[in-house]
């Protein structure tokens, strides 16, 4: 397979436009938000795409060929700077195909995508306040550093920059005297659709950290005329829970493939 170089991305929009699974990994590379990386099979042939985002990544068109989703996967295997994957089959063609191709490691599971209700959020909202020792405050290229540096290390691939997610992404965090505690950010953004990410230190959850910061989230997107997107494996019940007490409905679920490195 060859690495697609970034003036040529223009040139899969329309593959990836028309498809949902994986929409926002996809767009977010291509908008050139990320660190990720393109790949087709061959110099000029775009029909096909695999897309690569910080262990996130999309197998995309139509026709799916073997050969280049056990290349895609045995470059997945083998890169030396990740312990995991999640591969988003953006068209139902792949999945015959990867599971002829993919190690019996590689697991077949099941997302849930919601979808933001404005109105569902609202009346659902809740009138609790932090407790004392704790703050909430929207989350800055410094303050992107400093999760990197010490609760959340994969939140700096998620970006090019700290600098570029200050001018694009949406955050807020919630603090102690010690850090950072909870974080809810744009982990993908495409277009006007910014995809969320939550993180809660274990030993301050179930004080309803999450719930907080990912509604000054959703009030920021609304605020800006953004859309907040929500996906997550069907097991994650605390993940689904919070969708739902956040006014998000589940509309569909979807396949994908997860491999956790094991050594």
């Amino acid at each position: 397979m060859f690495e697609l170089p970034a003036e040529h991305y223009p040139s899969l929009t329309p593959l990836f436009g028309s498809q949902h699974i994986g929409a926002e990994v996809a767009g977010a590379v291509l908008a050139g938000n990320t660190q990720g990386k393109v790949f087709v099979s061959a110099p000029d042939d775009f029909r096909t795409a695999f897309v690569y985002d910080n262990g996130f990544c999309v197998l995309g068109g139509p026709v799916a060929t073997p050969a280049f989703a056990k290349s895609c996967l045995q470059w997945l295997y083998d890169h030396p700077h990740q312990d995991f994957f999640i591969l988003y089959p953006s068209h139902e063609g792949w999945v015959p195909v990867l599971d002829t191709v993919a190690t019996s490691s590689t697991k077949r599971i099941q997302r849930v995508a919601f979808e933001f209700n404005k109105e569902s959020f609202d009346a659902r909202r809740s009138k609790s306040s932090l407790a004392s020792g704790l703050s909430l405050t929207p989350m800055d290229a410094t303050l992107m550093r400093k999760v990197e540096a010490t609760v959340y290390p994969w939140i700096g691939g998620t970006w090019k920059s700290a600098t570029d997610f200050e001018k694009r992404g949406i955050g807020f965090c919630v603090l102690t005297e010690g850090g950072v505690v909870s974080l809810c950010y744009s982990v993908f953004v495409s277009g006007g659709c910014h995809a969320i990410d939550i993180l809660t230190v274990e030993k301050f959850r179930g004080l309803g950290l999450a719930e907080a910061v990912a509604s000054a989230f959703i009030d920021e997107c609304v605020h800006r005329g953004l859309q907040p997107t929500w996906d997550c494996f069907e097991q994650n019940l605390p993940s689904m829970r919070l969708a739902q007490a956040l006014g998000f409905k589940a509309t569909h679920k979807f396949l994908v493939y997860s491999w956790q490195r094991t050594t």
